[in-house]
């Protein structure tokens, strides 16, 4: 029978993979000279041009964690600020060539490590454990405070 110590053992499982999965981000994300945010941040904006606070509300950062990495990003030639027709004090984000070749060399690496996990776990395992930790999240967003 499962009990609160089982699901403190799932949360602590959890913790262990999240950082585990972070070691590894900053690790590829470190051979392009970038940080995972960085790499995070691009890769949002590489989906498409956003503003600071849409960027922030998709990855769940604060906006002025955004802001800092955004400006960060544009003093390396990463991305641009581009007048946003919908709101004039809320640049759009979009990559710039640079930030485009630097994305795609990060993604890169990070398929090569996706298809070293793929060699110990199945395609359906994956399947499996993904659809378990939707479920999951799911139903503790269901439960949240506030």
């Amino acid at each position: 029978m499962t009990d609160e110590t089982d699901v403190e053992r799932l949360y602590s499982e959890l913790f262990e993979a999240a950082g585990a999965g972070r070691r590894l981000g900053e690790g590829i994300a470190a051979r392009a000279g970038q940080t995972q945010a960085r790499w995070q941040t691009l890769w949002t904006i590489g989906a498409g041009s956003l503003t600071v606070p849409q960027i922030a509300r998709r990855l769940g950062v604060s906006r002025q964690h955004t802001l800092r990495l955004t400006n960060d990003l544009a003093r390396e030639g990463l991305v641009e600020l581009v007048p946003n027709p919908d709101h004039k004090t809320s640049p759009l984000i979009e990559l710039t060539p640079a930030g485009r070749e630097t994305l795609a060399e990060i993604n890169t690496a990070a398929a090569e490590s996706n298809r070293a996990l793929l060699r110990e776990l199945s395609e359906h395992d994956v399947a499996q454990l993904r659809s378990l930790l939707q479920r999951f999240t799911a139903i503790v967003k269901s439960n949240e405070v506030g």
